[in-house]
């Protein structure tokens, strides 16, 4: 089977005009095409149409701009705020075990729980250090500890998603008191969480989609939060669990921001992301 011919964007933007899309202003969708290419934009072509080649009707280009930026602004919000939890939750990790097992604590497979996790948790370790074997952190652990890296060293090199993946695989004892010392909640949670949170950065830091966007891997939503979901794959059961891990203030500052964006920002309508009329009830 042959490849697709490529489309200059003049052809794409007839092509898109052809399946019923409204180009209502042509140098605008020509220039934003020139900057952001067709096919990052296809997913959200696809949420406005009524079949596979064809677009609902009334459907503009200058739609797809406006949810386009919009999801850009929510990405880069939502990086702001699992940036913070992120980086805490390495702090506290790496503090719990430095103080419990000592300096070496990650080169102990008796600290974890399955053995074969461990070694894959090693392997993609030893993967980060490779791959960043210029950096002179690296280069004076290899020198001065024979490649030996200390546990609050180590954890800086390792992915939100190994991070999950490392607190998962502590023993019960430790990963109780982090989650009931430090967040308030029970250890199965904050590990569930943690793996959600860190797929929704992977999603946000490589430019993905959020707009209308349903995660395979979805958060557990215990009573206390108090919402009672028909489904819980749409962005806002992620939100509740932002909410639950973040500190107040800094959290009081970006639902704010959300609010601000629902009433000013073109097109942002906030249903699109999972959340109920009454959203703010539940976040503030």
């Amino acid at each position: 089977m042959s490849l697709k011919k490529p489309l200059s964007i003049s052809n794409q933007l007839d092509l898109l005009h052809a399946r019923g899309m409204i180009i209502d202003d042509f140098t605008k969708a020509h220039t934003f095409l020139e900057c952001n290419h067709y096919y990052r934009l296809n997913i959200y072509f696809h949420k406005f149409m009524d079949s596979p080649d064809h677009f609902k009707d009334g459907i503009q280009f200058s739609q797809i701009i406006s949810v386009y930026e919009n999801d850009r602004w929510l990405r880069n919000k939502i990086l702001s705020i699992l940036e913070r939890i992120e980086i805490e939750t390495r702090t506290r990790i790496s503090y719990h075990l430095a103080l419990t097992y000592g300096s070496s604590a990650l080169y102990d497979n008796s600290n974890f729980k399955d053995n074969g996790k461990y070694n894959e948790f090693l392997q993609k370790f030893n993967q980060e250090i490779t791959h960043n074997r210029q950096d002179p952190v690296v280069i004076h652990h290899q020198h001065k500890y024979g490649g030996q890296f200390r546990v609050w060293v180590a954890i800086e090199y390792l992915s939100f998603n190994t991070l999950s993946k490392l607190y998962t695989n502590l023993l019960e004892p430790d990963k109780k008191v982090i989650a009931k010392g430090f967040y308030k909640t029970n250890d199965h949670l904050l590990g569930q969480w943690l793996h959600t949170l860190s797929i929704l950065r992977n999603i946000c830091a490589h430019y993905g989609y959020l707009f209308r966007r349903e995660f395979s891997i979805r958060p557990v939503i215990p009573k206390i939060f108090k919402w009672k979901p028909s489904q819980n794959s749409k962005l806002f059961a992620l939100f509740l669990v932002l909410r639950r891990l973040s500190d107040p203030n800094i959290w009081k500052s970006f639902n704010q921001e959300i609010l601000a964006a629902e009433r000013t920002r073109e097109g942002f309508d906030l249903t699109d992301y999972g959340f109920p009329r009454d959203w703010h009830s539940y976040l503030c």
